[in-house]
């Protein structure tokens, strides 16, 4: 009863309140009405989260937020499989998280394929970013607005494009370097 009063309140109400940074006061409790409805929905949580305004990830049972992780504004998750979100990993408006496919043989549709994504801690995804199943996304890495990944990015990897294709790779702070 908890869950379904929560995915009312989040889908009818608290999806299209202001966003968390706008209004003052009134977008921090925007936010914080929709982190309590995500609370309840999501598979697991930990810390302060953030969800933007609009976004869509059905009932939330497959989703994964660590601390100081956000889902940007009018995100969308589509499938079946487990999306988790790392620490302090920012999204751009508009991104959308595949984790299924269809099966498709000779003679036609044949189910779907499942997999799950990961988006490692402080990875940054840009605005209209289109992340398909099965793909990790690495510390540290940033997805240029507008790419297509339907492979692994890995540690500090920055990828533009469709598909996405490494444009460089960031020198990693001190502390991550290898000894």
């Amino acid at each position: 009863m908890k869950r379904i009063f929560c995915y009312l309140l989040y889908y009818f109400f608290a999806k299209n309140l202001p966003r968390s940074y706008e209004l003052g006061p009134v977008g921090k409790m925007s936010g914080r009405l929709r982190r309590f409805a995500c609370r309840r929905l999501f598979q697991k949580t930990e810390g302060i989260f953030g969800v933007e305004r609009g976004a869509d990830f059905g009932g939330g049972r497959n989703i994964i937020m660590r601390e100081y992780g956000s889902l940007g504004e009018n995100l969308r998750v589509m499938g079946e499989g487990t999306v988790t979100v790392g620490r302090h990993v920012m999204m751009g408006p508009d991104v959308l998280i595949l984790t299924s496919d269809h099966k498709a043989d000779e003679e036609g549709f044949d189910g779907y394929v499942t997999k799950d994504v990961l988006i490692d801690d402080h990875a940054w995804i840009g605005a209209r970013a289109i992340i398909l199943k099965g793909v990790r996304v690495g510390k540290h890495a940033i997805v240029g607005a507008g790419a297509v990944v339907a492979r692994h990015v890995q540690d500090h990897e920055v990828v533009i494009g469709n598909p996405a294709k490494v444009l460089r790779v960031r020198v990693p702070p001190p502390d991550d370097r290898k000894s």
